[in-house]
């Protein structure tokens, strides 16, 4: 006797990581050499590492997963899996227009554009919006004070 069974993630499986989303909730101290854009570039690294741990390739067929952590000041870092994985710093800004960095270069440049950069970079929003299968889950952690 054959039976075929279909292999699709567990939906609840996400929330074993909330434990490491933690890690990308530490601030990032600026400077005027500029080393802490290294730091920026691999927070969203970082970030894609904890949502896609233990997801495999054949799983992107099932999910749909995107983190994004804010920052003080006008900028974000996303990843997201839904079929293939990418990640990057975004400029968010009220009027809807959209930049995306990967580059320390282009990060650079749009950070040196700006009035002034907070000597210390925290992170004051986290949202993780998935969808497994047919689960469908929002997560939204704010920091207040």
């Amino acid at each position: 006797m054959k039976f075929n069974i279909e292999s699709r993630p567990n939906p609840l499986r996400q929330l074993d990581n909330f434990k490491q989303l933690k890690t990308v909730l530490k601030s990032i101290k600026a400077d005027q050499d500029g080393k802490f854009l290294n730091a920026l570039l691999m927070h969203c690294e970082s970030l894609h590492n904890v949502i896609a741990k233990d997801f495999h390739i054949a799983d992107h067929e099932h999910i749909d997963i995107q983190c994004e952590v804010f920052f003080n000041f006008p900028l974000s870092s996303i990843a997201w899996i839904r079929k293939g994985s990418h990640h990057c710093l975004r400029q968010f800004d009220k009027s809807g227009v959209e930049a995306t960095f990967k580059e320390r270069k282009e990060l650079s440049r749009y950070l040196q554009s700006l009035e002034h950069i907070p000597s210390l970079i925290v992170p004051i929003k986290l949202e993780l919006t998935q969808k497994i299968g047919d689960a469908k889950s929002k997560f939204v952690y704010e920091v207040v004070g």
